[in-house]
This record gives structure tokens, sequence and C-alpha cells, in this order.
């Protein structure tokens, strides 16, 4: 009889039975976005962009991880104060077989800070959420005799199985005061985050 229990749990454990999805089944990152005042600082004169999407599988129907993103840009288009867009992109992670879908944010998010590092680009740890990591992207363009140069300022944390990436860019080279304000909007997402997407 303790065999067939041992058996039975032993089962239950490998198909994942006892495996956590999280605390959080959906996130959407639009509801996470701070009221138009709170992110005068970063985009003075902004709006919501149309066509955010709203949390969603990779197909857009069955189980799986949910992501979804929101972006505050500036009006017009294309002006720095000091950044032009600011993006909060959420994915919730679910279980898989027997690893946790907190387990799994924390892997893709090691992935993430890893993948900048080995690309040259330093991904900074930083006390957000249960943990984060803020990184710069930067891309450059060259348009007939014009370069330009943009930056992606990137501020990435989780707590349990969600996973948010709160940036800004800009095409004017960030210093730390800019910089800071986009880690501040991150803190202020992770103190959203707890409320929102169950």
């Amino acid at each position: 009889m303790a065999t067939a229990a041992a058996c039975g749990i032993a089962a239950a454990w490998y198909v994942g039975l006892f495996t956590s999805d999280g605390r959080f089944s959906r996130v959407d990152a639009c509801r996470l976005l701070p009221p138009p005042a709170s992110l005068a600082a970063l985009v003075p004169n902004g709006a919501q962009e149309p066509g955010d999407s709203r949390p969603r599988t990779f197909l857009g129907f069955g189980d799986g991880d949910v992501s979804s993103q929101c972006k505050w840009s500036s009006v017009p288009a294309g002006r720095d104060g000091p950044f032009r867009t600011v993006r909060i992109g959420a994915e919730t992670k679910i279980a898989e077989r027997h690893t946790s879908g907190g387990t799994r944010a924390e892997r893709a998010l090691r992935v993430w800070a890893d993948a900048a590092r080995n690309g040259g680009r330093p991904a900074t740890p930083v006390d957000v959420g249960d943990g984060g990591y803020a990184r710069i992207d930067t891309m450059t363009f060259q348009v007939v005799f014009s370069r330009i140069v943009v930056y992606d300022v990137h501020v990435k944390f989780r707590i349990s199985n969600a996973l948010v990436d709160v940036s800004a860019r800009t095409h004017t080279r960030p210093d730390d005061r800019v910089t800071a304000l986009v880690r501040g909007l991150a803190e202020d997402t992770a103190r959203r985050l707890p409320h929102e997407g169950h």
C-alpha cells in the first residue's frame, strides 16, 4: 500500500501537480501604467498609444505564458523631454512540469541580464520587486548624412511569476538623473503590481 502511494505521489510530482503557477494569472501592463501626472517628468506632453496589447498567450488562445504591453508617447511624436516613449511590458509565467512559474520568471530575468553582459551592455542589479536589473540598450541608424542613436533605458524585475520590463526611449544620451526617473517608475510599478493580475 505504501509503495503504491509513493508511486502515485512521484507520478503527480512528475506531471507537475505540486508545482505552483505563482501569484498572478495574468497581468495587464496598461493597468500598471501610472496616471498622466506621474508620467509628466518622463514624457511631459504624452498620451497612451493606440493598439496596446491586453494580456494574451502567444497565439491568443489556450493556456501558457501571458504577455501584454502598454506605451505612453510624446504628442506630437518624436520629442525628447527627457523621453519620447515609456513602455511597460508584462509577462506572466506559468508552471511547466515540475518548474514553478516563479522559478521560470527568475530564470528568464537571469537570461535577459546575462544576454546583456555577453553583448557588452552591463546589466546592474537593482532592488526592485523580488529582484531586478537595469541596463541601457543603444541602436544606431545611418540616414543619408545623419547618424541617429536611440537609447532604451530598461529596468526589468520580477515579483513571483510576473516579469515586468519598464523602459523609456530617447535620442539624447541619458545621464544619471534621467536613468533615475526610469528606476523610480519601475519602483512605482512594482508597488502597483501586487494589486493587479489575479
